[in-house]
């Protein structure tokens, strides 16, 4: 009778290990657990760590045709079929290799200095994405709305060779947040 508990209960301890192992595994390859260590990196102003899961080369890539589309909101071409008008959002703009480095090496610079100066404010706790995120997953992809009181960004994230990275930021929110909490 003790010896079939002691079985019962070595099975069961065996069970449990092998569920919180798979479980633990799903966690890592979610981009829940991006979207924690993004938050931990913020709050320890750790911006190589931060920089694992942003990339900054598909954000740029994203952000220019929208960037554009604001500045230029139209426009009008004279031709012998007469005007031709449209928006800019319909153009594929890539930013040139070195161009798009300088941009990384800028961005990456300036969020180091943010992050390193202890007078900035970040993240109080890293589990704050997690708490206002809403994450839709698709396959390889998800988007994801990080919301808090009436303030919202949505944004891309991509699983790249087991590590689920942001890949796209909304345009409309960068530049409503943009507008209610400036950059000093």
């Amino acid at each position: 009778m003790k010896k079939n508990r002691t079985i019962l209960l070595g099975v069961i301890i065996i069970c449990l290990a092998f569920g919180l192992g798979l479980s633990w595994r799903w966690i890592q390859n979610s981009p829940y657990y991006s979207l924690y260590q993004i938050g931990a990196a913020l709050k320890n102003r750790d911006t190589n760590s931060l920089l694992i899961y942003v990339d900054l080369e598909s954000i740029l890539n994203q952000q220019m045709p929208g960037t554009l589309s604001t500045l230029l909101p139209s426009f009008k071409l004279p031709s012998a079929l007469g005007n031709i008008s449209g928006t800019l959002a319909g153009l594929n703009i890539k930013l040139s290799p070195e161009m798009n480095k300088g941009l990384q090496s800028l961005i990456s610079q300036n969020l180091r200095e943010y992050l390193e100066n202890p007078n900035n404010p970040t993240l109080s706790s890293s589990f704050l994405l997690l708490s206002g995120a809403k994450v839709k997953i698709n396959g390889d992809n998800a988007l994801v709305a990080l919301q808090h009181e009436k303030d919202q960004l949505r944004l891309g994230m991509k699983n790249q060779e087991g590590i689920w990275r942001i890949v796209d930021l909304n345009s409309e929110d960068i530049r409503r947040l943009l507008a209610t909490y400036p950059l000093k």
